[in-house]
């Protein structure tokens, strides 16, 4: 469908892009992935001939429809939603155009062969394009992209920048390209859409690359990742979960075959050098001879490691009593609409507590309620002993935009010196002169690290954080994560990240119109309990229906799964006891490497050498087999 190579880009004299080759067959489901600023947006807009490169050659198969989302909207502020998602079939509208006219001309038995015959190609035509189907289809994907039947008569011009983002990728659904080009397609949707989108895109019957930082998105939705890092494109076989672990498997085996190389090298320069010192003739021939051999050595590049993974701790300085919150009979309304009422949970020392509910049922207003920023209609809020809450906002209310990133920060923990806040303020990616910014300066993703780092520092042991990974990158997001889940207060947080949440809370409170529904679990946990519940429901529906031969073969399908997870186990087992035997291997041959007089013998070192490199390889076999089965046994788990 699509092949680029050596493609090229900068900006004056910054590359973005260097020799960048890939190509995209009809059923990849591409995620692309790096750092705000790498390329990716770039990489689109070259593709859809939107931006000229500098060098290189983009081809793109014959018939190939290109579909992009981009993050710039082309809408008619002027019409209705309805009437913008309609124009799409434009054609099979004048189609239907046409069709009226020669059923009239039919009617009226003018020409009627001829006009038979072209009434009957039209209709061909029409029913090939979905003519029949085209109104039916506009409302399946509004509706699964959160719009009411009521909604669709908004105009554009009085819709918010996320509203219209929907409406732009309603339009690119509606189009069925052969290629979608997606980015950051979940932006602005809530859970419930996100996983419409991710049940279409499954589906779909055509290539996908798409550009996002919503990790769970990534991982239902992808087959391959391309990471744009250092100017350059990689490719990873699997989904986002299993291009972080195959990343850091390739660094860690890169990095150890250069550190051998570099110690080899060593030894035979210190080797050389003694040999030049005895000044005798036998001796200088030895030393030309390894110098000769360390001439030919093929040089392991050094990989490029970034600086390590940003630690963050922090622990509350008061330790709050056992219970944390209790929310009584809570309703809150605006004018005659009820956001929410009867809801009721507890909240105690140390949990993490995740909100999820569709856009508009309350999410944002129950934790300002919660933080005394908003009053209620009717129920009680009761903070328990010693509880000091703060609060992360969306907005990120409070920050002073003439304050410099270090005078900002610095103000939440005045006590502390100089260095102490410019090190923690190195942990959220603010170094050098780039602490002396002002924080009217900085992106959104800048001023959330801000607004973040300020939370962490603040005495509270209770923190309420509404959407704290918007504009984070996918590194910042880790280092948060990582955070959470080691501080011992407690954390009622609002997210659609659902990677997030999988990692960060222990509870789920689940608001919806009828109230408010707690499971003690994270977000795959909840969807569990969700699904098992629709499975039961529909069998109590089958109920009776089902045969004894159906349930004998329910039991067969049963054991049969048993027996293959017993079978993956031990699979998984046995390539375990290889890769130790592998190691010990490699170690035995490192020692008798690093011996003095190894290169005494180059026929032997040469085997030996060999014999070593091969056991390398195996052993990088053994370990992707393992990858493949901990992968196999993961999705069989939460199947």
């Amino acid at each position: 469908m699509l092949t680029c190579n050596n493609i090229t880009k900068s900006y004056g004299i910054d590359l973005i892009l260097n020799n960048v080759s890939f190509k995209v067959d009809k059923n990849d489901r591409i995620g692309i992935v790096g750092k705000n600023g790498s390329g990716k947006s770039t990489l689109f807009k070259i593709i859809t001939n939107n931006l000229y490169f500098d060098s290189g050659e983009i081809n793109i198969s014959k018939d190939t429809s290109i579909g992009y989302l981009s993050q710039d909207l082309n809408l008619n502020e002027d019409i209705r939603i309805y009437d913008e998602l309609l124009s799409v079939f434009q054609i099979c509208i004048d189609l239907e155009g046409e069709i009226y006219k020669y059923q009239e001309l039919m009617s009226q038995n003018i020409d009627l062969n001829n006009t038979m015959d072209k009434y009957s190609k039209l209709v061909e035509e029409f029913e090939t394009l979905g003519g029949y189907e085209y109104q039916s289809r506009i409302r399946g994907i509004a509706n699964g992209l959160g719009f009411s039947e009521e909604e669709l008569d908004k105009k554009i011009g009085e819709l918010s920048g996320g509203q219209k983002t929907r409406v732009a990728l309603g339009k690119l659904l509606l189009s069925k390209p052969q290629l979608f080009l997606l980015d950051e397609p979940t932006n602005y949707l809530d859970v419930t859409a996100i996983q419409w989108l991710e049940n279409y895109l499954q589906s779909y019957d055509g290539g996908l690359m798409i550009i996002s930082h919503d990790r769970y998105f990534l991982d239902a939705v992808v087959n391959k990742i391309f990471e744009i890092e250092n100017h350059k494109l990689n490719e990873y076989n699997g989904n986002y979960s299993n291009y972080v672990m195959r990343k850091k498997e390739n660094l860690d085996i890169q990095m150890h075959h250069y550190e051998l190389q570099q110690k080899e090298i060593q030894r035979q320069e210190e080797i050389i050098d003694r040999f030049r010192q005895f000044n005798r003739e036998k001796s200088i021939r030895k030393a030309e001879s390894r110098e000769k051999m360390l001439d030919k050595m093929e040089r392991i590049e050094k990989p490029i490691v970034f600086q390590k993974k940003a630690r963050i701790r922090f622990e509350p300085q008061i330790k709050s009593g056992k219970t944390v919150l209790e929310v009584m009979n809570l309703k809150k309304s605006f004018s005659e609409n009820t956001l929410f009422e009867n809801i009721d949970f507890t909240i105690f020392r140390g949990e993490k507590v995740g909100i999820v509910g569709a856009n508009g049922t309350g999410k944002t207003t129950l934790l300002n309620i919660i933080a005394g920023n908003l009053s209620q209609d009717q129920g009680e809020i009761v903070l328990g002993h010693n509880v000091n809450v703060e609060m992360y906002h969306q907005e990120h209310q409070g920050l002073n935009p003439n304050n410099s990133i270090l005078s900002e920060v610095w103000a939440s923990k005045p006590a502390a010196n100089e260095g102490e806040i410019r090190n923690f303020l190195g942990a959220f990616m603010f170094t050098g002169e780039d602490v002396f910014k002002s924080v009217g300066s900085l992106s959104g993703g800048e001023t959330s690290r801000i607004s973040l780092a300020k939370l962490m520092l603040s005495k509270s042991n209770f923190l309420l954080m509404d959407e704290p990974t918007n504009h984070l990158d996918m590194e910042t997001k880790d280092i948060l994560e990582e955070a959470l889940i080691h501080y011992t207060g407690t954390v009622l947080l609002i997210s659609h990240d659902r990677y997030f949440l999988n990692r960060v809370v222990d509870k789920l409170l689940v608001l919806e119109n009828n109230g408010i529904f707690m499971y003690n679990g994270n977000y795959d946990y909840y969807q569990k309990k969700v699904n098992d519940a629709k499975l039961l429901e529909e069998l109590e529906n089958q109920g009776s229906s089902m045969t004894k031969t159906q349930m004998n073969n329910i039991k067969k399908l049963e054991n049969s799964q048993k027996q293959k997870l017993k079978t993956l186990k031990k699979e998984i087992s046995t390539l375990e006891t290889k890769v130790n035997e592998l190691e010990d291997q490699i170690k035995e041959f490192e020692l008798l490497m690093c011996k003095e007089d190894f290169y005494d013998d180059y026929d032997k070192a040469n085997s030996i050498t060999e014999e070593y490199n091969t056991t390398k390889e195996v052993l990088d076999v053994t370990l992707e087999e393992w990858t493949e089965k901990q992968l196999e046994l993961e999705l069989f788990n939460n199947s």
